[in-house]
């Protein structure tokens, strides 16, 4: 059997954009590797048009290994050859641990891990995926490869309690005993030490200091619906002409969104800045953050936000619930919370809580509060690495790769709902 430093530790992503899996993938490496451990990283590739977090695993000093033809496009060729290039490398680096993130990572990661007998197999869901994602015969197919997975995985990890409640009693993808609730953790530090207000996202947008800003972060693409955030502004606009719009962020979407803004005439309202690396700057100038998300895990945009003490708007879809604090008001067509306001995707109900927000800039000053106090500790990557420490070292224990007689150090135990 093996001490527990000595084990090796591989995490497989499909691909490094920008966005919360990828974010964490780097900093879980990140953190495992100062504490001892062996922990790789591997990760397909960005497609163009889609912004990398590359730079920020080149920043924390994580060496990527690049597994070719990985994407998230299916294709039999092109996954044959991932799959046999993932079969080389658990063969030459023999990692007692494999962690997966994202669904095609997950489905070829963990069956080469099951022909090359990695001992231990887990599996982070990020999202709702099951939900707005595919058409239903092809989500019909992903499920049963998924219940497949499910009952050759040593642990699936949910990000909300939500996320593991659908994952175990609507969609059957393992059972309760195999489904563990561990929150996403970041690297909040620099968002939680911003006060006041300011950033030059306020010049990009072309937004005088006195002007009211709200913002939109995210990747251009379907699941996302920048196109709701639009039409939400366009109806914004016309009640409270003064308003100024930001979205930040790139993707296959981008052009539809230009075509949009000169369709309805926004262009002297709606600004795109393309990504930005440093995001502090942009929570920094913005008044209030809308997410328009048809679906969602656990957004890290709204973390962010909050960490900025910044006021939201959000979609009330996948685990953002689970993410609002307080005993909910109903007011006529959403629910305001501490930290935020909840309204179903549809852009008259999202203009309505926008209005009644920006007309209350002391309501938004203490839901930025609340929200800020809400994130400070538990979605901290200290947090996270040690429940995820826990986690592994209960498995290999479990799986007899591990002395048995080890004790674990770290402050926490994995957070089960």
């Amino acid at each position: 059997m093996n001490s527990a430093k000595s084990l090796i530790i591989a995490r497989l992503i499909a691909r490094l954009n920008v966005g919360g899996p990828a974010t964490q993938a780097i900093l879980m490496t990140e953190a495992f590797r100062k504490k001892g451990y062996r922990a790789l990283l591997l990760a397909g590739e960005v497609p163009p048009g889609e912004g990398s977090m590359e730079y920020l695993a080149h920043e924390r000093g994580v060496r990527l290994i690049k597994i070719s033809k990985l994407s998230r496009k299916i294709s039999a060729a092109a996954d044959l050859k991932s799959f046999w290039r993932l079969i080389r490398l658990f063969r030459r680096e023999r990692p007692m641990i494999l962690h997966t993130h994202t669904a095609k990572a997950g489905t070829l990661g963990r069956l080469a891990a099951m022909a090359t007998g990695v001992p231990v197999r887990v599996h982070t869901f990020h999202g709702h995926v099951f939900s707005g994602y595919f058409s239903p015969a092809l989500t019909r197919i992903f499920l049963a490869i998924e219940r497949f997975l499910g009952r050759h995985t040593d642990c699936i990890v949910a990000i909300s309690p939500s996320q593991q409640k659908e994952l175990v009693e609507t969609y059957r993808i393992a059972p309760s005993d195999k489904v563990v609730t561990i929150p996403l953790g970041f690297d909040l530090d620099r968002f939680l030490r911003f006060n006041g207000s300011g950033g030059s996202i306020r010049a990009s947008a072309r937004c005088s200091r006195e002007a009211v800003l709200v913002g939109w972060v995210g990747r251009m693409t379907a699941i996302k619906a920048p196109a709701l955030f639009l039409e939400s502004a366009l109806r914004i606009s016309a009640a409270l002409p003064s308003v100024q719009f930001v979205m930040v962020g790139d993707g296959e979407l981008r052009e539809d969104c230009e075509a949009r803004i000169r369709q309805a005439r926004l262009n002297d309202k709606v600004v795109l800045t393309g990504w930005k690396q440093d995001l502090t700057d942009v929570y920094a100038g913005l008044d209030l953050l809308l997410l328009t998300s048809i679906n969602e895990g656990t957004p890290l945009a709204l973390l962010e936000a909050m960490a900025s003490a910044r006021s939201f708007i959000a979609t009330d879809v996948g685990g953002v619930r689970d993410l609002m604090i307080g005993t909910p008001r109903r007011e006529e067509s959403w629910e305001r919370f501490d930290n935020g306001i909840l309204v179903p995707c549809d852009s008259r109900r999202i203009a309505e809580a926008a209005q009644y927000l920006l007309q209350r800039p002391e309501l938004r000053r203490e839901m930025g509060c609340a929200g800020r106090e809400f994130v400070r500790n538990r979605y901290s990557c200290n947090r996270l690495a040690d429940d995820l420490e826990n986690l592994y070292l209960q498995l290999a224990r479990k799986k007899k790769c591990l002395e048995a007689d080890f004790d674990v150090t770290s402050p926490s135990e994995p957070v089960i709902v």
